[in-house]
This record gives C-alpha cells, structure tokens and sequence, in this order.
C-alpha cells in the first residue's frame, strides 16, 4: 500500500484473495463454518451496503460507495476462513514489514522534500508552511496527510513496542538503534504534517492502554503527554497555528475570504447534524449523500463547499447519511464487538489500533477511500486471526489460559 501504486493495490489484493479462495478448496475436510461467524460479522456491513445499492440508482456515487466496501467481503473471506490462521510470529512479520515500508516510504519522502524545501526556504511565508509541506508530501506519495500520519503513527506504536524486530536481532543495541532512528524520522515527518485528529487519537490511545495496564504508569505517561502537548502548541509554530485556528476560526458564510480545514469543518458538521436530524431513521441513500451536502452547503452564500464536493468529514455521520441508524448500529457492533470476544483489554495493542481508529473516525471518513479502508480492515482481520490462532492452541494439549493470556502480553 505504501509501496505500489494507488491502481496497483486492487490488482495485488484480488490476486491475494483468489489464492486464498484456492487455499480453501485444499482442504476439503476443514469446516470453515467454525470461523464463519467472525466472517459474517465483518461482511454484514458489506451486505448491508449492497442491499442500500440495490435499491438506488446505482449512480456513480453509489457504484463508488460500494465497490470501496468490498474490502468488507474481500479481507475477511480470505484471511478468517482459512483453515491456518495467522501465528503469532506470523503477525509479527507482518508488522515488521509494515515498518520496513513506511520507513521506506519516509525516507524517499524526507530525500525529496529537504532539496524542496533549500529551494523555496526564502519564498515560503510562516503561516504557508504547514500547508506547503502537507500538499507536498501528498504530491510526492500520492497519500492524503491525514492516512499517512495514521500510517507512521501505528507504525511509531509498532517499533515502540518492539512488535517484529527480534524476529531479526535480539541485540538490544541493535534493537535501541533502530527504535530511535524510526521514531525521530516518522515523529518529524507526522510533525511537519500537523494531522492534528491523528496526532491527538495516538496520544489519547496510548494513555488508555497504558492506563489499563498499570494506572499508575497511566497517570504517569498522561502527565508526560499533557507537557509534551503544551509545549508542542506552543513552542512549534506549525503545531501551535493549526491548533490556533480550530479556536479562532468560524462557520463559513458569504463574506468569508479565508477558507482553511477549520472553518470548513464546521460548516460542514452543521450541514451533516442537519441532514442527519431530517433522515436518521433510513438515511438519504447511497445516491443522495453528496448532493444533500452541497445543497446545504449552497445555503452559507460561499460556494467553496460544494464546489469542492466535501464529505462529512466524520466516518460515524457518514454510516448514518447513507444507511441510517440501523446501519450505523451495525457499523458499533462491528466495531466494538472484538473487544468482548476477544478479552482486548489484555490484548494491548489490538486495543490501541481500535482506539486510535475510533478516534480517527471522528474527524474523516476513513473508510471512503481505499487508503483507509484496506489498512482498517486488514489489520482489524489480522487481529482476529491472530486469536483464533492463539484459541486453537488452547484447545490442544498442555496449552490452558495462563499460556494464552502470557502470549498476549507479549505482543
């Protein structure tokens, strides 16, 4: 995802989920029916929106809306009814990969934008920094700011955490070396990005986790965080102006010169708290979403809202927009069904990808774009392997729940 290309991904997942679909049949004895009920759960959501698709007018925004949540269907038929789930030191390989490649992408993205940056140092003004560099970055990756600081901020977690390094090394100078190069160079880069939801959820999350595990090593790292916030405000001038403008910053009308991410927003929550209050029960239909937006929009007297077709900027409104309020009921279940069945409160870095997903939620619809919605779905998926993985251990020999609970501690 961080490597190929945007038109690429599709192409790798399909040719993933076929091989998957041959691994089924290679085992013709093996009851797929004893994961079946984790695969409908996370699949129910597809189906709803299939169901809603049906029975619009299957417009472009519809077929759009639809074929994005197809990672739904795709992701968990292929990794939840496999007869061999994903073993821990598997999981683990996969976090070091996606380390290694949003080191890689980090990288290639600090070597081109140091040179940009020496060029234009005496033509950018302060108060265009912030958005010089998000719209570079984005130019040079071809990834929004807001994904790519969720992507290097879990990947931060990962390498804090040492999830996937001593399948490698087990020096711990090695292993200290390479915490330290990958959090400065991903801190820098999410830094200068100022994705102010991502940075926030990341700090929120890690708190609770921490919290849960030990309070008073919680109260501790909440203490730490609160300076380390403070300071950030205000003593980095792109944190601190982002931060600034959420404050000073009112709903958009017709004599508004400057648009930002702030003013925008709240206009754009007004209009979704307003279309939601008219159609909660149904929803406006997977046709009618944008269109009810810009035509709120159009009442503010500024036509830079619909001109530009935003969405909702929040996941949740989103749900509720197109499918109602039984749709969005579903959308919790799925979200936070896992944590009942899963025992993740001593699972803790599954619990910290949820909550910093959740929080993330808030802010943009995440699960619009492919960006989003295969990273969430495919790391949500993986999780749940994962336990499935550690249940069937359970269930042999000499294995019981201490052994189970110690391995998730270990993760």
């Amino acid at each position: 995802m961080l490597v190929f290309s945007r038109k690429a991904t599709p192409y790798f997942i399909g040719f993933w989920f076929l091989s998957s679909i041959y691994d089924h049949f290679q085992h013709p004895n093996f009851s797929f029916r004893i994961n079946l009920k984790w695969t409908l759960l996370i699949t129910s959501l597809f189906i709803v929106y299939l169901v809603f698709y049906l029975f619009s007018d299957f417009s472009k925004e519809a077929s759009k809306a639809l074929e994005i949540k197809a990672s739904f269907l795709v992701v968990p038929s292929a990794l939840l009814l496999r007869k061999k789930q994903i073993s821990k030191k598997e999981l683990q390989l996969i976090f070091l990969s996606f380390q290694v490649a949003c080191l890689c992408s980090a990288t290639y993205l600090i070597s081109k934008l140091v040179p940009a940056l020496l060029n234009q140092w005496n033509f950018l003004k302060p108060e265009e920094f912030t958005y010089a560099i998000r719209t570079f970055m984005e130019n040079t990756l071809g990834i929004h700011p807001t994904y790519l600081s969720i992507y290097y901020l879990f990947s931060i977690y990962l390498v804090a955490t040492a999830q996937g390094i001593e399948l490698i090394t087990t020096n711990r100078r090695i292993i200290i070396a390479f915490k330290i190069f990958a959090i400065i160079l991903l801190s820098t880069i999410c830094i200068l990005m100022v994705a102010r939801a991502p940075l926030l959820a990341f700090v929120f999350s890690l708190v609770a986790v921490a919290t849960l595990k030990n309070w008073k090593k919680g109260l501790f790292s909440m203490l730490i965080a609160a300076i380390v916030s403070i300071a950030s405000i205000a003593l980095i001038p792109s944190i601190g102006n982002r931060f600034k403008e959420v404050i000073e910053s009112e709903a958009i009308n017709e004599k508004t010169n400057s648009v930002n991410s702030s003013n925008l927003r709240k206009s754009i929550l007004s209009c979704s708290k307003l279309i939601i209050s008219d159609n909660w029960l149904g929803g406006v239909g997977l046709d009618n979403v944008q269109k009810e937006l810009n035509n709120c929009y159009d009442t503010y007297g500024n036509k830079e809202l619909s001109n530009r077709n935003y969405n909702s900027h929040n996941q949740y409104f989103d749900v509720i927009l197109s499918l109602g309020i039984l749709g969005f009921i579903l959308f919790i279940i799925i979200l936070i069904f896992p944590f009942f069945g899963l025992d993740a409160f001593n699972y803790s870095s599954f619990l910290f990808f949820k909550l910093f997903m959740l929080i993330c939620f808030v802010t943009e619809n995440i699960l619009n774009r492919q960006h989003g919605i295969v990273f969430f779905v495919v790391f949500n998926c993986l999780y749940i392997s994962n336990y499935l993985w550690f249940k069937n251990q359970l269930s042999k020999p000499k294995m019981n729940e201490n052994i189970f609970l110690e391995s998730l501690d270990n993760q």
